[in-house]
């Protein structure tokens, strides 16, 4: 179940008192210009970087409830690909005080203060918490866009927490807001991509007929849980956020309602120190 604690969203599927998560929404940020009011996190869209670094610092210390600033965030280029890259302290700051590591939509790390964060607006951001035999955890942050999604890239983010030594039985899954089936339609060139990526039986699974001639309605949420359940990830371990962030673009950014003019929310998680 997703609930709102502060300006963030958390699940309590990620339930290990040693890792802290969160998912942002539009509020409790510095910027002013109206469609990135007011916590937007990604440069180049018409911030100036002074407030995307201040937001990235509120979003930090938010999601660790104030132990750690924008100085333990890992952000970089996203490109809708299912690259995931392991990350430690030494890559702690980038795109924050650092320049940007290696492009990527994804990373998982096992090193306390190292908090991945990923954007979105309309895709869908995924947290991850698992652990080893020991009991120690191994967590991963994941963004997935229809192209990721398709790629498996939650797939491959379970692959390398299980690489840095987690039980594949313990991982568990929260799928933060984005755009829902209700409202995101999609054309036959779509559905014939993620047949050809998948299968056309898992595209029919999760992209139903809207009625419209050549027109689909894809929920993007069934695709990654059914990857993440091909990977291991027990169902009743996987939560999904009840928004869908198209439906309120007052209170979540969605490219697809602001026709491409907006900021981006942050899903950060972070093994506390």
């Amino acid at each position: 179940m997703f609930s709102k604690n502060g300006i963030i969203y958390r699940s309590d599927i990620i339930s290990d008192p040693r890792v802290a998560h969160g998912f942002s929404g539009r509020e409790g940020g510095v910027s002013t210009i109206a469609h990135l009011a007011s916590l937007n996190l990604t440069d180049g869209l018409g911030d100036p970087p002074e407030n995307v670094a201040r937001n990235t610092d509120i979003f930090a210390r938010a999601v660790s409830d104030g132990l750690l600033g924008g100085e333990s965030t890992v952000r970089t280029n996203q490109i809708h690909s299912a690259r995931v890259r392991i990350v430690d302290s030494s890559n702690a700051g980038e795109g924050y005080s650092l320049p940007w590591g290696e492009d990527a939509d994804g990373f998982v790390t096992d090193v306390p203060g190292v908090m991945p964060i990923i954007r979105t607006a309309d895709c869908v951001p995924i947290l991850l918490c698992g652990k080893r035999a020991d009991s120690s955890p191994v967590i991963g942050a994941v963004h997935a866009g229809w192209r990721g999604t398709v790629l498996g890239i939650a797939g491959e983010a379970v692959e390398k927490m299980i690489g840095l030594g987690c039980v594949r039985e313990s991982i568990r899954a929260a799928v933060g807001t984005h755009i829902k089936a209700c409202c995101y339609e999609v054309d036959d060139p779509f559905y014939e991509a993620v047949s050809a990526h998948q299968s056309r039986d898992f595209a029919g699974r999760h992209i139903k007929p809207s009625g419209k001639p050549g027109k689909y309605m894809a929920d993007l949420a069934g695709m990654n849980i059914e990857i993440l359940c091909g990977s291991g990830v027990l169902r009743e371990l996987i939560d999904v956020s009840p928004y869908c962030s198209a439906c309120a673009p007052d209170i979540f950014f969605s490219h697809r309602a602001s026709h491409g003019k907006r900021g981006t929310m942050g899903a950060g998680i972070v093994i506390l120190p």
